[in-house]
């Protein structure tokens, strides 16, 4: 017999406990969310409308037949936020990783996840770097949205080529890549992208990621460096011989 079963008073306390928490995590979530809301559509977060809903929502419609065409088993999502595709990963019985180094979004995807009641997600505390490139797990999907450009303006180009092989030797099945185009600044130091941003991102993945093939995944609404609304390119890098997770490609 349970000790909850045997004390009564026990099971009082646990769901005290548990209705004490979910007013903690409104109250912090609505915290976090200040001033601008979040950025993800995430199922069970109860907070204002997410910033990039109808990009995020776009991404994953288009996302989604790729996954279960090529039966993924495990995902990473590198620079998750707040964990919205990790947890629609999740959702469809996949086991996901979601990385990130904001602490309010990591506090976010935590809750998410939690709210969700899910068991098959990790939210891991962690900036992408290449030193922590080795702590990264190998999985069948890796996706690597909005992230590039900002790696490229932090730590150059070659090095944020080299993140990006380094993620490729961890993946599988398929990557899913995109990036900031022509609408980022100058300050951001991204290549010239010709003779459009299409055809140098294909041209680069192909490059970048030996053995894969590109799939072009459609435009997909994002935002720009003064938040403005623009759209960018949303690709499936796929390797042409899937590899076991954990091998070597």
């Amino acid at each position: 017999m349970r000790l909850h079963q045997q004390f009564p008073s026990l099971r009082s306390m646990s769901d005290a406990r548990r209705k004490l928490d979910d007013v903690i995590d409104l109250v912090r979530l609505k915290l976090d969310a200040l001033p601008d809301g979040i950025y993800q559509p995430v199922p069970g977060i109860p907070v204002r409308k997410a910033k990039r809903s109808v990009g995020t929502g776009s991404r994953w419609a288009a996302m989604e037949p790729v996954v279960e065409r090529l039966k993924v088993e495990s995902a990473l999502d590198v620079g998750a936020n707040v964990g919205y595709f990790p947890i629609k990963l999740a959702m469809r019985g996949i086991p996901s990783v979601a990385l990130e180094s904001d602490l309010k979004c990591v506090r976010t995807a935590t809750t998410a996840v939690r709210r969700n009641r899910l068991d098959n997600v990790a939210v891991m505390s962690l900036e992408f770097r290449p030193d922590t490139l080795a702590l990264l797990p190998a999985t069948d999907c890796t996706l690597l949205l909005s992230l590039w450009h900002h790696l490229v303006r932090e730590s150059g180009l070659d090095t944020a080529t080299r993140l990006l092989r380094g993620l490729w030797s961890r993946t599988g099945k398929v990557m899913f890549f995109d990036s900031g185009e022509d609408e980022m600044p100058e300050s951001f130091g991204l290549p010239r992208m010709v003779p459009t941003p299409d055809v140098w991102l294909t041209e680069y993945l192909l490059k970048s990621c030996a053995g894969g093939r590109i799939e072009h995944l459609g435009r997909h609404r994002a935002f720009d460096a003064e938040g403005l609304p623009t759209d960018r390119a949303l690709f499936a890098v796929i390797r042409e011989e899937p590899v076991r997770v954990g091998e070597e490609p």
